[in-house]
């Protein structure tokens, strides 16, 4: 096996074992996943809308990596896993105006933490 399917795996098993965390509140295991990732973009939308470019550069010195070792890919995927949407998002936003950047990004903190909220009145009532 190749050192990137090693890291894929590993990735996905830490991610899945991590998530677990939602099953205390009585979340179905797939869907702790979803919350997981919904609530680590969250997070780091909430941070990007002030330091939005420290945010960004710290992604893309996750990522973009030469490196391939177990640890250093299984590094690059949980971030990409955990911040690849909130980078995609703020790349974008990056080269608009500063104050409707602001707004939309504020717009899209409260969109994933409106949806993870969704999620878990879904199950919990």
């Amino acid at each position: 096996m190749t050192a990137k399917l090693i890291s894929i795996l590993l990735t996905i098993l830490f991610i899945s074992l991590f998530s677990l965390i939602f099953v205390g509140i009585d979340i179905p295991f797939p869907t702790t996943i979803i919350m997981l990732l919904l609530l680590t973009n969250a997070i780091t939308a909430f941070f990007s809308i002030f330091v939005q470019r420290a945010i960004i550069e710290r992604y893309n010195n996750s990522f973009v990596t030469n490196k391939v070792d177990v640890l250093s890919l299984i590094y690059k995927y949980t971030t990409f896993a955990f911040y690849g949407l909130n980078d995609a998002v703020q790349s974008v936003l990056s080269l608009i105006p500063w104050i409707i950047n602001k707004l939309l990004a504020l717009l899209f903190f409260f969109l994933l933490l409106i949806n993870w909220l969704i999620l878990l009145i879904m199950y919990n009532g």
